[in-house]
């Protein structure tokens, strides 16, 4: 697999034209659905913590740019195959301040010890936790980690749009449509601790998917 930071030399133009001008793109229409949408919370507020880890499936990723535009207090872990270039302009664009390259199977447990570090410092995250390529809605273990090891709570967000539509691909992703409603419902923080884990998945689990 080439990585974002291993593409060849001859390449890079093309590379960084592809990911700069999807990126700038998927930015704006962010902007454009967070400013014509209508957003309301509901559950734990966010405002209350003073950093978190928050727990997403990956078809609520498009839901989630639309509503979280200004993200200059996150870190996040994000996967670093060539193609996911886009996604990372996006995130620079949003304000992120760190982004640790790895997923499952790529790199992932030297991003995942780069994330907690990271969290310790005080900064927060979020996961798209059956990603990046599912199974749809089996959580792993991830953000469960994160918490254990630093002691940040997980937070679980669902989104619930009253127009949208879903894309093609493993996961479906829900598409909100401009001038629709968005609910973002906040579930129970959740501090995971060696003993409380297997509990803590379940519950996370069931308010993901609205069980």
């Amino acid at each position: 697999m080439t990585r974002v930071d291993s593409v060849p030399f001859l390449l890079r133009p093309f590379f960084l034209l592809y990911g700069w001008s999807f990126g700038v793109f998927l930015y704006l229409f962010s902007l454009f659905g967070h400013y014509t949408c209508r957003i309301r919370f509901e559950g734990t507020d966010l405002k209350a913590h003073p950093h978190y880890i928050l727990c997403i499936w990956h078809d609520g990723l498009v839901a989630f740019f639309t509503v979280f535009v200004k993200m200059d207090d996150q870190i996040w872990m994000n996967h670093p195959a060539w193609y996911m270039k886009p996604i990372h302009v996006l995130l620079k664009l949003t304000g992120l301040k760190h982004l640790c390259l790895g997923s499952s199977g790529n790199s992932g447990k030297e991003a995942l010890g780069n994330v907690i570090s990271y969290l310790k410092q005080g900064y927060s995250t979020s996961v798209a936790a059956d990603g990046p390529a599912g199974p749809n809605h089996v959580l792993k273990p991830g953000a469960l980690l994160m918490s254990r090891d630093t002691g940040v709570p997980v937070i679980p967000l669902r989104f619930v749009c009253s127009r949208s539509f879903r894309l093609g691909g493993w996961d479906r992703k829900v598409v909100p449509l401009p001038f629709s409603e968005i609910i973002v419902k906040a579930g129970p923080p959740m501090i995971v601790t060696e003993e409380n884990f297997d509990e803590s998945l379940r519950i996370a689990t069931e308010w993901l998917n609205e069980i």
